[in-house]
């Protein structure tokens, strides 16, 4: 397992510079010099960049920011006289088109960009990427194993244990802490959780041409069958499928896809900085579900402090990207805001220390970064009105009317079919979309702290104003730690899922053809990145309502009423059980009341067919 891995990191590794060294040698979108543009054409790679690159979080957007900072134009407003802050402040002149805050202008374009000509820096460049996407991968995978334990910990797991009880017949299950078969996922068998397959076969009856068959299959395949078994379950090979990934391989798998998927490998060789990014969020995440004490060899408990780099990792986030301020809240509720004090999975209860030290880590680097600008608070408001709402909201670059290039998002083709008096309330509108959906999301799903950063960041990979594939593959990584969910999603995700490389593909093709060869024109991209959207909502959908569902099942073992329809049901089963033999050719034996089948002791919980279909259960879903 060992060797396997480190043999998947070194191909990874060696495929993320290959790309970046002999694709895209010169680390922008632009040139049309290298070997993908002298065998696809001219044009490939801008469309490449506006399918994975966010134009505001680019070393050629540090590039442009050093040209302003290094020939210095006029101050402000021409009359005032250039002092030593005029570099930055000239920066931000408007019509200079920069967003990048000061701060990343100082210590990324000024130390790894600014020096031009240099292969050195761009050696440098790359390999500060696939750090950071190595990084992002280990907090990515610890994050995975602290959620599994948090879940372990939780009478989530307790009733996974006794409903896997139940379908072997053990008896010590507890029957109210059963989950009936009708309402178990289908796919649970994936990643070895119980499953509705698995019990609809366990617990329905086997007549007499079922046994022959099985009988038959058994002896071709030299095996044994008891001629008097006749009723009960199939046999043990016919049961159940075994799991494709067990839970506690999972983040291991989450983490190898995230460093070796193409998609990080493009953005990061096309000059994206974006992982830089995501790896301080990642990172935060890490520190945030970090076990508050550990043991010495001695045994003692030493108490691990991590609220510190919990909010300053975030804080260096959201200061490049103000999007990220939206895990703010998750990261709370892992430390314990929102959490009943007798939740054995929370191990902190410090989210109002975590919560004053993001904000003072915050405001303190932009106090810095006024201090690099200059001119007085007036000035730097206007800088943070600049570096921010582009971040936030699709707007137009400057007075001249320019608007970004287009992405996989709508927003770029909603803006230019708006009268021009209608922008300012399309604007406020779209952006504002995200920021209704936080509130009924926690509130309904605080007790799952790591759902709610996936499906934060699925919902920004829908309305970030530039959407970017980058985006939502971070969306998809952070899901798959959640495997409860997982397999509670419907047909339409995984088909959506799969989906998803038609119109991206589509869309680099007619990007190139409308604005390199001429023959194509902007509703051809309009149609695929509705197309994505859609795809990509259904997904982000599916992944809410399989976490209600889950959280209903849940809700409803812990109160009881479970164990009531349960027992309704049973009162019914026989009758319907009685009615369903009298209909069928004489393959059973005389009507008799049904055996116990989940073999809890003193319990007649078994969910046979007729059960399955009882309507009360099927109504609370």
């Amino acid at each position: 397992m060992r060797s396997t891995l480190l043999l998947t990191i070194s191909v990874a590794t060696a495929l993320r510079s290959l790309v970046s060294f002999v694709l895209f040698p010169s680390n922008t979108p632009t040139d049309n010099g290298n070997l993908l543009s002298r065998t696809l054409g001219p044009g490939i790679l801008e469309a490449l960049g506006a399918a994975v690159l966010d134009p505001g979080h680019t070393w050629d957007h540090l590039q442009e920011a050093c040209f302003w900072l290094e020939d210095n134009p006029a101050p402000w407003n021409g009359a005032r006289t250039i002092s030593a802050g005029a570099g930055y402040n000239a920066v931000y002149t408007p019509g200079t088109r920069i967003v990048a805050p000061p701060l990343v202008v100082a210590f990324l374009g000024e130390t790894l960009v600014c020096p031009a000509g240099s292969r050195i820096l761009r050696f440098i460049q790359q390999v500060l990427l696939i750090i950071a996407d190595g990084i992002g991968a280990f907090c990515l995978y610890h994050l995975g194993m602290r959620v599994f334990e948090m879940e372990k910990r939780s009478n989530e797991e307790e009733i996974e244990r006794h409903t896997k009880l139940s379908e072997s017949n053990d008896l010590k299950c507890n029957e109210d802490l059963v989950v009936p078969g009708i309402i178990r996922p289908e796919r649970g068998w994936v990643f070895g959780l119980s499953s509705k397959e698995r019990a609809e076969v366990n617990e329905a009856p086997v007549n007499a041409l079922d046994a022959t068959e099985s009988k038959r299959q058994l002896r071709e395949g030299g095996k044994d069958y008891d001629d008097n078994d006749t009723k009960g379950a199939t046999p043990p090979e016919l049961q159940q499928n075994e799991p494709i990934t067990p839970l506690d391989q999972l983040p291991i798998v989450a983490a190898l896809s995230y460093f070796c998927n193409p998609v990080s490998m493009l953005a990061n060789a096309t000059g994206s900085i974006r992982s830089l990014w995501d790896a301080f969020l990642l990172i935060s995440l890490y520190y945030a579900t970090m076990p508050s004490s550990m043991m010495t060899k001695e045994g003692m408990p030493v108490k691990i402090r991590s609220a510190t780099m919990t909010g300053f990792s975030l804080a260096l986030a959201t200061y490049a990207d103000v999007g990220y301020a939206v895990f703010i809240l998750p990261i709370l509720l892992w430390r314990g805001m929102l959490q009943d004090t007798s939740t054995p999975a929370m191990r902190h209860r410090d989210w109002k220390y975590v919560l004053v030290l993001y904000l003072f880590h915050l405001g303190s680097m932009h106090f810095l970064a006024s201090k690099l600008v200059g001119d007085g608070p007036n000035l730097y408001s206007s800088v943070i009105v600049q570096t921010i709402l582009p971040d936030v909201a699709f707007i137009q670059q400057d007075s001249s009317g320019s608007l970004p290039r287009p992405s996989m998002g709508l927003h770029w083709y909603m803006f230019v079919q708006v009268f021009d008096r209608f922008r300012p309330y399309f604007t406020v509108f779209v952006s504002g979309i995200p920021s209704m959906l936080v509130v009924p999301l926690v509130t309904r799903l605080y007790r799952y702290p790591s759902i709610l950063t996936a499906e934060f960041q699925l919902l920004w990979a829908i309305f970030r104003p530039t959407t970017t594939v980058h985006t939502l593959t971070l969306g998809i990584h952070l899901a798959v730690l959640n495997p409860r969910t997982i397999v509670r999603m419907r047909d339409p995700s995984l088909v959506s899922f799969f989906a998803l490389p038609v119109p991206i593909l589509l869309f680099v093709t007619f990007h190139r053809m409308w604005l390199v060869t001429g023959n194509g024109n902007p509703n051809y991209l309009y149609f695929q990145c509705f197309g994505y959207g859609l795809f990509a909502t259904v997904i982000a959908m599916e992944f809410v309502s399989a976490t209600v569902k889950r959280d209903k099942v849940r809700r409803m073992i812990e109160n009881g009423s479970m164990a009531k329809l349960a027992k309704k049901d049973r009162a019914i089963a026989p009758q319907k059980e009685n009615k369903k033999n009298g209909q069928q050719n004489g393959a059973h034996k005389e009507d008799q009341p049904l055996e116990e089948s989940n073999g809890c002791v003193g319990k007649d919980s078994g969910k046979t067919d007729a059960m399955a279909k009882s309507e009360p259960v099927v109504v609370f879903l």
